[in-house]
């Protein structure tokens, strides 16, 4: 495959200055990424489907070479910033592709976008204030998100070992501990210690609070976006598509053997197969 040209754009969204990256050609993809990472988390699928979708992969507020501003890290909000970072590309219908805690936002962006919003894909997210039989919420079960969302003492005890902790969390939370390739861990320590930018990177979880609320508000009635949820029997397991399954219409994924968190490393051609059916599917 040719080797894909990738542009680094920057608009202004909702009051904040997004940095993002555009790439491939096709129909729109609109990716949403996690924490530590930023838009560089999907490269790996840019490489792999850019040949047939066009990526538009924007730094988050408040993370990499995007603003940092001190508050709107809501759902709504952050669906807002997509909403006119699309419209800044002139782009009507796109997909929606999110990992991690870009999740929460990118079920918001896909309620409010409307028609917009041709499909969601929701890869290892936490579902957060959601009430169905069998429902756990993810802060009973892992350590970190109680953790981060001290945002003083989390920034207090990582702040000088960004490195060594990432490293950590990038080993912890996968199946294969070598999954995350060492110059990916030192690209994302190298992003934390950018002035402002674990403070502000954090709030991902110290809004954690306002995810539940506004994910519980909108979930009152289903979404009809068709949905798409996987994650590794290692991490989130179950817990995706059984939350996709109660806020969606239509719902379909599942749980990926021998896979951790990273699953853009630990099974890229699966998750790329998956999606570029589930694509092919919904235009």
């Amino acid at each position: 495959m040719t080797e894909l040209k990738i542009e680094h754009k920057r608009a202004l969204c909702n009051g904040v200055n997004l940095h993002y990256i555009k790439s491939g050609s096709g129909p729109f993809v609109l990716s949403m990424h996690g924490w530590p990472e930023n838009s560089r988390e999907y490269l790996p699928i840019i490489e792999k489907l850019g040949d047939r979708y066009t990526f538009v992969s924007p730094d988050l507020r408040g993370f990499a070479d995007s603003d940092k501003p001190f508050g709107g890290y809501e759902p709504k909000t952050m669906a807002q910033d997509m909403i006119e970072l699309m419209d800044a590309e002139g782009v009507e219908r796109f997909h929606i592709l999110s990992h991690d805690l870009g999740g929460p936002a990118s079920v918001a962006l896909a309620y409010l976008a409307g028609d917009r919003a041709i499909s969601l894909s929701t890869i290892e997210t936490p579902f957060f204030g959601l009430d169905y039989p069998g429902y756990v919420d993810p802060r009973v079960t892992y350590w970190h998100l109680t953790f981060h969302m001290n945002m003083d003492v989390a920034r207090f005890l990582i702040e000088g070992r960004e490195e060594r902790y990432l490293k950590h969390f990038f080993r912890d939370f996968a199946y294969n501990p070598t999954a995350m390739p060492e110059e990916e861990v030192k690209a994302y320590a190298a992003q934390m210690m950018q002035p402002g930018n674990l403070r502000s990177s954090l709030n991902l979880y110290g809004y954690i609070p306002q995810m539940a609320e506004q994910t519980a508000e909108l979930a009152k009635r289903k979404l009809k976006v068709p949905m798409l949820a996987w994650a590794g029997r290692s991490s989130f397991a179950e817990h995706c598509i059984e939350s996709a399954r109660a806020i969606a219409e239509s719902a379909v994924g599942g749980v990926i053997e021998e896979c951790g968190h990273w699953v853009f490393q630990e099974k890229r051609d699966f998750i790329c197969e998956e999606l570029a059916k589930f694509w092919a599917e919904h235009r």
